[in-house]
């Protein structure tokens, strides 16, 4: 194993619920409601533009006009979160313990620039990755495997050195198509939901070790 790539939310940080509150709030001031079912299939994973076309759905809208709509959001769901921002149990020890092995790392994220930049500084985490990928860094979001190409590119490594961590299933997608083997982290699913479409499951860092990764990897 040469590279560890980390989704952001819901991989570093559990931001789902916080994201469903914004979404949430965010669809209610547009006049129409977001269930936990319609968060799953509309919302986790995928890219604001899909998520902003769902909500006004019927509607046209100026390119101009759904990355305004998109910040806005954004912009909500981090003022709601910063009080209250946290990693995922185990997450700096992990990063620790990676360097130390030099094992390269980095983030691949659908989310916006801001919002990465946000996470990995308020948990003064920056340091500890040697690449951070936004959205707009790749013309195609996930499912597409694009993003996670680019970092083990940039990171100058093979799929079959690489593990991705992931909690949805359109990161999942993407991460496998990739070529790389996927920890699916249960932090928006359940572990019997991931399982089936990953390599390993882990409900946060603390389960796991170095050499459980080592054990994943196709190729030495």
């Amino acid at each position: 194993m040469k590279a560890v790539i980390f989704d952001m939310d819901g991989v570093i940080v559990d931001t789902n619920p916080h994201h469903r509150t914004a979404w949430r709030e965010y669809y209610q001031r547009n006049g129409k409601l977001l269930s936990d079912d319609d968060f799953v299939q509309y919302v986790s994973g995928k890219h604001n533009n899909d998520i902003v076309a769902h909500l006004f759905a019927g509607q046209t809208l100026e390119t101009s006009e759904v990355l305004r709509l998109a910040r806005e959001k954004e912009a909500l769901f981090r003022e709601l979160y910063r009080p209250v921002i946290t990693p995922v149990a185990g997450l700096v020890e992990f990063l620790k313990a990676l360097k130390e092995a030099g094992i390269l790392t980095a983030v691949a994220t659908s989310a916006p620039v801001e919002n990465l930049d946000f996470v990995v500084d308020a948990l003064n985490i920056r340091p500890y990755f040697d690449a951070l990928l936004n959205e707009s860094m790749v013309n195609h979001p996930k499912p597409d495997p694009e993003i996670y190409q680019k970092a083990m590119a940039i990171l100058g490594v093979e799929p079959a050195e690489s593990v991705i961590f992931e909690d949805s299933m359109t990161g999942i997608q993407a991460a496998k198509a990739s070529g790389a083997s996927v920890v699916g982290m249960a932090t928006t699913q359940s572990p019997d939901e991931l399982r089936p479409f990953v390599d390993d499951v882990a409900t946060d860092f603390t389960e796991l070790t170095l050499d459980r990764l080592q054990r994943l990897i196709k190729v030495f």
